[in-house]
């Protein structure tokens, strides 16, 4: 059984010690400072805080984290980055709720990420409406590329966990209980797998599994409540695409169907799975997730969600295929990429793919056009558009409106 200790932010202040009281959180912001600048391969890293409803944009954004700390054991929490390997999924979590911990950086290879805390930009991205403690490192002279990144991984989770521990010894003001409940015999509710595809492209452009990159040629079984506890973890930069640490720490889908365990369904499992490169890997993991749902899990249904689009509908339209071959009634969770309008993109489609849920639209061009009072991650934008004022730029670029998971704002009325 897991339980998640919820402690709502609804104030941070900087002070110090670093404290939590009541809903206020303290943040000794020196402290903190020196814990992440003692990595010599930054020269450098700001801290700052975007609150909801100011007009602050945050730039070149790489990662957004929910901050946790394990309660019992002494464990940190992200097992096998930021402390030692143990198995997740059990145990109690402390959650700092309502704030998040944003990775900000210009690195050459990553696509752009906005924020804004005010405006339309901020009425369509769920992050708008937490407290963001902004941490937007500098690398030291001579640090190259991947020593530089890797140094953004770990202390990004080194900070989320450090401003969690502050909850420790404090009263819960809610506990939400988790748990991965058994079909009972003979009942007759349908059982539905779960597969989660991820994306991983080499070093920055991972999902990490454990710590390590989930580059398996193999679809792997795990536990629901073990991938919402810190055993996924982003590292990659081509967000705001591709799913972030939050978004599997508070995966919805798989929340959704714990829920509603033995009411109209029974969870028959998750299955994690690579978006392989190569076609034929890609029809391999397919048959080999929809096998495992079915004859692994008895599954009588599937959902399936991707990371990321382009070549991801490859590989959850191919799984569609097998699913609904070996009799497994599939819905798809997949976002929009047609451009002005919204559609469907076609990369590769299947006649038994009838049950299609839309995530939101990506490439539809918007503009931002609130003054901003101020820039946090960097003055400049990739394309060179002065962040302070109006900014053009494609939808999927406003970090918090992507989730594949189900985790979104919005919605589609269809007239």
């Amino acid at each position: 059984m897991l339980e998640f200790a919820l402690f709502p932010i609804s104030e941070v202040r900087f002070g110090s010690p670093t404290r939590l009281v009541g809903q206020t959180l303290q943040v000794d912001v020196d402290e903190l400072r020196a814990l992440l600048q003692a990595d010599d391969r930054f020269a450098r890293v700001d801290i700052d805080l975007a609150v909801p409803g100011t007009r602050t944009r945050i730039v070149h954004v790489l990662d957004v984290i929910e901050p946790r700390v394990k309660v019992a054991g002494g464990q940190d929490y992200f097992p096998g980055l930021a402390g030692p390997l143990y198995a997740a999924g059990s145990g109690r979590t402390n959650v700092l709720s309502g704030l998040t911990v944003v990775a900000a950086a210009d690195l050459h290879d990553a696509i752009e990420g906005v924020l804004d805390m005010a405006g339309w930009g901020a009425e369509v991205s769920k992050f708008s409406r937490t407290l963001n403690l902004v941490l937007a490192p500098t690398p030291a002279e001579g640090v190259d590329h991947v020593g530089f990144t890797r140094a953004i991984l770990e202390a990004k989770v080194k900070a989320a966990v450090y401003l969690a521990k502050a909850s420790l010894g404090h009263t819960p003001a809610e506990v939400v209980t988790r748990e991965w409940l058994r079909p009972e015999p003979g009942n007759s509710l349908p059982k539905i797998a779960f597969i989660n595809y991820l994306h991983c492209r080499g070093f920055g452009r991972d999902q990490l599994f454990y710590g390590v990159p989930f580059s398996v040629p193999f679809p792997t079984l795990v536990g629901p409540t073990e991938a919402l506890d810190g055993a996924l973890v982003f590292n990659g930069h081509t967000i705001p695409a591709k799913n972030v640490t939050y978004n599997f720490e508070n995966n919805a889908g798989i929340i959704d169907l714990l829920e509603r365990q033995g009411k109209d369904l029974w969870l028959a499992g998750t299955i994690l799975a690579n978006h392989n490169s190569v076609f034929a890997h890609k029809e391999r993991t397919a048959l080999l997730a929809a096998r495992m749902a079915k004859d692994l899990l008895g599954a009588d249904g599937a959902i399936i969600v991707k990371d990321g689009g382009g070549q991801a509908e490859v590989d959850i339209m191919l799984c569609c295929e097998r699913c609904e071959e070996m009799g497994l009634s599939t819905v798809l969770l997949t976002s929009e990429e047609g451009g002005t309008g919204g559609s469907f993109p076609l990369v590769h489609s299947s006649p038994r793919a009838n049950a299609i849920v839309s995530t939101g639209t990506m490439c539809e061009p918007v503009t931002l056009d609130l003054p901003m009072e101020r820039i946090l991650g960097g003055d400049r934008l990739k394309n060179g558009q002065d962040p302070l004022g109006s900014i053009d730029l494609e939808f999927d670029l406003i970090c918090g409106t992507q989730d594949n998971q189900g985790g979104v704002r919005l919605g589609t009325a269809v007239y």
